[in-house]
């Protein structure tokens, strides 16, 4: 089945309080290679959180589906790692009465994102405002498609990035094209660049193979291609999704 889905991660406004994070959490997040080198070693580290961890996940309180429909989206990560998650819902205005973090992740629904999604990179969600949400998803709760998008979205927040963005991918982007299609989507150039194009290999950051049928992966016309080349898309976790978080939450 195609699955024409398109997200941005949320990136932190502060690459600093990103670094020491992720290295609070879990102290392999932070290469050995970099211990000595902090400045170089901010932009070249994993986010992911600790083995065994119960993620404390809160949910804005929408109406009487919103709560349900973002539990069964996360809940098909779990027999594939190491975490529980304790969900809770809360109304906006007591978020607003607390200067902590209430939630490790903190879920918020907007009309404006049906169809899409975003949400913050793994332990970047303990970075910024703690009012704000890590992850945004839309309200169309009863779509077949919504629970694979929150499904995705809750894979970034367990620290996976897009796949089509693996340094292996290989995919033939005719780059002005490309910039051109997801411009229409709303999408900046810088945005293209940050969620679209292939990453560089970096040592701080992990790498099973390419998986193209992984569950993070964009759907590609061949319009923005060079030659035929062309991605439907998917809508389930996948064996290499599994494997990977098994990996990373063992």
């Amino acid at each position: 089945m195609t699955s024409q889905y398109y997200c941005k991660t949320i990136a932190t406004t502060d690459p600093v309080d990103s670094y020491y994070a992720a290295k609070n959490e879990r102290a392999d997040n932070i290469p050995e290679a970099n211990s000595t080198r902090t400045k170089r070693g901010i932009g070249e580290h994993t986010k992911y959180w600790a083995p065994g961890k119960t993620l404390k996940v809160l949910v804005c309180t929408y109406d009487e589906h919103s709560f349900q429909a973002v539990k069964n989206a996360a809940n098909k990560w779990l027999p594939y790692v190491n975490l529980k998650f304790d969900f809770f819902e809360m109304e906006e205005e007591d978020i607003y009465q607390s200067e902590e973090f209430l939630g490790d992740i903190r879920v918020d629904f907007n009309p404006l994102y049906d169809g899409s999604g975003s949400s913050k990179l793994g332990t970047d969600s303990l970075t910024g405002s703690p009012h704000q949400a890590s992850m945004v998803l839309g309200t169309d709760f009863s779509s077949d498609r919504f629970e694979f998008r929150g499904v995705h979205e809750f894979g970034h927040a367990l620290g996976l990035q897009h796949e089509h963005q693996h340094p292996d991918a290989g995919i033939p982007f005719d780059r002005e094209k490309t910039y051109t299609y997801f411009g229409h989507l709303g999408f900046t150039r810088t945005d293209v660049e940050t969620n679209v194009f292939a990453f560089e290999r970096v040592p701080g950051r992990t790498y099973e193979p390419y998986d193209s049928q992984s569950v993070m992966h964009y759907s590609i016309p061949d319009s923005i291609t060079m030659g035929d080349w062309s991605h439907a898309g998917n809508t389930q976790i996948s064996a290499g999704d599994i494997a990977f978080m098994r990996k990373i939450y063992p």
